[in-house]
């Protein structure tokens, strides 16, 4: 497998909220982090406890996936309940694979704001 087959599989699960597959695909020590908000700590534990707590998927695109060496930018569009208040998020997120293994996984995620009607 390419690293961009490896980092949509990764993806796919993920949004499908199966973690479990997900973490099939990524080193034991895998870093994630969201720049501005939290990096977790080192570890497939604490990607299991972080994914416990986050909405609920209701809808989502993929977009892009753009390979450049051990890196993979994937880009996308979420739909998700928050405790009954529905909200759309786009997401750019950067993969560093070792060894077709997700080593690190750096997600820029942006909600959508609510648009002034003129």
């Amino acid at each position: 497998m390419t690293n961009k087959e490896i980092v949509k599989k990764g993806v796919d699960a993920f949004l499908k909220s199966d973690i479990e597959t997900a973490l099939t695909y990524m080193t034991d020590d895998v870093v994630m982090g969201w720049p501005g908000f939290f990096d977790l700590a080192p570890g497939k534990d604490a990607i299991r406890e972080f994914f416990k707590y986050i909405p609920e998927m209701l809808e989502w695109k993929i977009g892009d996936f753009i390979e450049e060496g051990n890196k993979v930018a994937a880009t996308g569009w979420i739909k998700s309940n928050h405790n009954g208040e529905i909200k759309e998020s786009f997401f750019c997120d950067i993969y560093t694979l070792e060894n077709q293994k997700i080593k690190n996984l750096t997600s820029y995620m942006v909600f959508a704001q609510p648009q002034d009607k003129k």
